[in-house]
């Protein structure tokens, strides 16, 4: 029976494995379908509406990072097995100060893990397996002018993913941090690839949200009206009903986070590891 550690191991194996292959890497993830011109309007100034277009949604997820300074935010993921109906959640909880140059994640399930990110290295602790590695910080995750519209204007036929989210070990970063969600859907709906529309409205963790919904990928986005960061996503199944949810219970936008919060302290008991020994679940 597939439980919450089999769903996620090979997601936060993944996201290390990524992490160790970033350092040498650059970031830009190549498209296969070349443009020769996007047309991207400006980041809204006004909240978002239900009588906004989705360009307009697509233009505040792309610079959302640019609404916001520190958060303090707690995301559900659900699970469901459509083959038995099993249910498995987790929780994973949020603290991002400096548009997420300093950055805490502990996320609470079978796997827990506490990730810290400060000014010199990343840090992570496995608390199931009693172990912990720390890497000096890599120039690929520092903010070094980020700029994904000056770069998806000057080169359509790439995703330049947010280099304070993709360090998060999670698979889900890119809701807090859509700009890779957005460029894609940029592209793909000027090539015809995908079709995005606006179905609605909703209130999500006390935030006003505009539905919009990502054919034929069958996904659904809660976006937060003045920030552009999604609030909750649903992936539709086969069998017509969601099977993945990641649902925020609560988000506070510029909250002072104390600078202990981003000092890394491992459990007493823990060993420390090399990232790839790590990485070996």
């Amino acid at each position: 029976m597939k439980t919450l550690r089999n769903v996620l191991k090979g997601v936060l194996a993944g996201c290390i494995a990524a992490l160790i292959a970033l350092l040498a890497i650059g970031t830009v993830l190549a498209y296969t379908n070349p443009l020769k011109h996007l047309s991207i309007p400006a980041r809204p100034t006004q909240a978002l509406t239900v009588n906004s277009s989705p360009d307009e949604v697509l233009a505040l997820m792309l610079e959302s990072d640019q609404t916001w300074d520190s958060l303090e935010a707690e995301y559900q993921l659900t699970n469901i097995d459509l083959t038995t109906g099993q249910t498995v959640t987790e929780t994973q909880h949020f603290w991002l100060d400096k548009k997420g140059e300093l950055a805490r994640l502990e996320i609470n399930g079978d796997n827990s893990t506490t990730f810290v990110r400060n000014t010199t290295s990343l840090n992570q602790e496995n608390k199931n397996k009693k172990k912990y590695y720390q890497v000096e910080l890599p120039g690929t995750f520092r903010y070094d002018g980020f700029n994904p519209r000056k770069w998806l204007l000057e080169n359509p036929n790439a995703v330049y993913l947010h280099p304070f989210g993709k360090s998060l070990p999670t698979g889900y970063y890119d809701f807090l941090y859509p700009t890779g969600i957005a460029q894609s859907l940029i592209t793909n709906q000027a090539t015809g690839l995908e079709s995005i529309k606006i179905v609605g409205e909703d209130q999500v963790a006390g935030r006003k949200t505009i539905i919009i919904s990502r054919t034929p990928k069958n996904h659904l986005y809660w976006v937060d009206v003045e920030t552009g960061i999604i609030l909750r996503a649903q992936f539709i199944g086969d069998a017509d009903h969601w099977q993945t949810q990641f649902d925020a219970q609560s988000i506070i936008y510029g909250k002072k986070i104390p600078a202990s919060v981003f000092q890394f302290v491992p459990s007493k008991d823990a060993k420390s590891v090399t990232p790839s020994e790590f990485q070996d679940q």
